[in-house]
């Protein structure tokens, strides 16, 4: 099971510094240090702090033919060496100004996977979507299981889809913060960050979809 490493360059979507990655996959001799972020702000002090061992991923949306706000989904993009970081800094500048429907074909340095939440086949399921996707065979999805009621549905959905496509299917485990202990930081942290106008929000009703469980750390990842 792949650790995936998020840190605070992406505001309000963890609490790990990329001090405490190196630390945690100094401890657990993680050899390739895997980092999907939502911006590529911390690509230059990542690639300073891991060299050859950096995984870099930026997790981005896409959309239907149509360009409909209803049909946005994630993808994932990592990046194949220095040609591949010059791609993934291309599609994330080209983002805020074009809507991508099928990346892939052009770019030749970047291994796209789709996440296990908020991709086309878990918005289909869980709000009734119609994201269209003309996925190639070659896109691993990656699955994941933090003990949230919706886990295995999508779990499921996501090995039918393999079995009729001939996608891969990996095993990963996204990480937001170390211990189980801290999820009330993490979520007072996110609290923080995504305060709404006209919304209150507050520990005892955050509002946060996917992190009403404390399994996204390191410790749950040990476990496996």
């Amino acid at each position: 099971m792949i650790p995936l490493f998020k840190t605070h360059f992406s505001i309000g979507k963890s609490i790990l510094r990329l001090s405490d990655v190196q630390r945690i996959s100094t401890e657990e001799k993680i050899n390739d240090i895997y980092i999907v972020e939502d911006c590529m702000t911390g690509f230059p002090e990542s690639f300073r702090t891991f060299k050859d061992k950096l995984r870099f991923g930026l997790r981005f949306s896409i959309y239907n033919e149509d360009y409909s706000e209803e049909s946005e989904s994630k993808m994932i993009a990592f990046a194949n060496g220095d040609a591949g970081a010059k791609e993934l800094y291309t599609l994330y500048t080209e983002s805020f100004n074009k809507k991508n429907t099928r990346p892939w074909e052009h770019t030749k340095n970047l291994q796209y996977v789709v996440p296990f939440y908020d991709s086309f086949l878990h918005k289909n399921l869980t709000t009734f979507s119609n994201c269209v996707v003309d996925l190639p065979s070659d896109i691993p999805f990656l699955v994941e299981q933090n003990n949230l009621p919706f886990d295995s549905l999508i779990h499921d959905k996501i090995l039918s889809y393999c079995e009729n496509y001939s996608n891969e299917v990996v095993d990963v485990k996204s990480i937001y913060y170390e211990n189980r202990e801290d999820v009330l930081a993490f979520q007072t942290y996110k609290l923080i960050c995504n305060r709404r106008i006209g919304r209150t929000y507050n520990l005892s009703n955050p509002g946060l979809d996917h992190f009403g469980s404390n399994e996204f750390c390191i410790e749950s990842w040990k476990n496996y």
